[in-house]
């Protein structure tokens, strides 16, 4: 049997006590007992019972609060502990290298179900997935979009899409070819490459990538 949480009053579970709010203080515990269990089983293996017993609560006081799976992890996803405090020194590059360390670690150690888990969720329960992209992933992605952008400039073109890069090439690795990940070795490459300067107008590849009539006005006008 559950047992209560220091400080909670008795008879937590009895009918006329169906109404009481929970305290925000046992609020985050339950949603921080849901980030570790979605941690160690992924979300599609994630059951309530077992969040109520790690959360040492009944199973009654989290389907008062939370009536489904889905509005749990959603809870979840937004509450305080999950709003990564990622690392912002004076050194963008370090701090992209110490996120990517730490991603590609996700990837690959214990807690690489927790995103495998939600990878997996995202056809089969697009509520959660739609919560996801905007909670997890959207953070992930303005954080290192700013530490790029402390680098290379804010007007720097293809800001997104390198911010997009990084992680796409270490959950592709993972997950997609299940090769393992080298965390300090991939995250300094991946690094290397994502502050890699952009090709000036007089490179080759800007030449090629020049409209064809730019190209033939500089040859000559074309035969009538």
């Amino acid at each position: 049997m559950a047992q209560e949480l220091p400080g909670d009053p008795p008879g937590d579970d009895v009918p006329h006590r169906r109404g009481r709010r929970l305290s925000e203080e046992r609020t985050e515990h339950i949603l921080g007992t849901v980030l570790d269990v979605l941690h160690d089983v992924g979300y599609d293996q994630l059951r309530m019972q077992d969040v109520a017993e790690r959360a040492c609560v009944g199973l009654s006081t989290i389907y008062r609060r939370w009536p489904t799976k889905q509005e749990l992890v959603r809870a979840s996803l937004d509450c305080d502990r999950a709003a990564e405090k990622f690392v912002v020194t004076d050194d963008p590059r370090a701090d992209v290298r110490s996120f990517l360390r730490r991603l590609a670690e996700d990837l690959s150690g214990d807690g690489a179900q927790t995103m495998l888990g939600f990878l997996a969720s995202l056809r089969s329960d697009p509520e959660v997935a739609e919560v996801y992209r905007g909670t997890k992933i959207a953070r992930m992605h303005e954080h290192l979009r700013s530490r790029l952008a402390a680098g290379l400039g804010d007007d720097f073109p293809d800001l997104d899409l390198r911010a997009i890069a990084g992680p796409a090439i270490l959950v592709y690795t993972a997950a997609i070819c299940g090769q393992p990940i080298d965390a300090d070795a991939t995250a300094a490459r991946l690094t290397e490459l994502l502050f890699a300067p952009g090709p000036s107008p007089g490179d080759p590849v800007s030449r090629r990538s020049a409209p064809r009539g730019g190209t033939a006005s500089r040859r000559g006008r074309a035969p009538s």
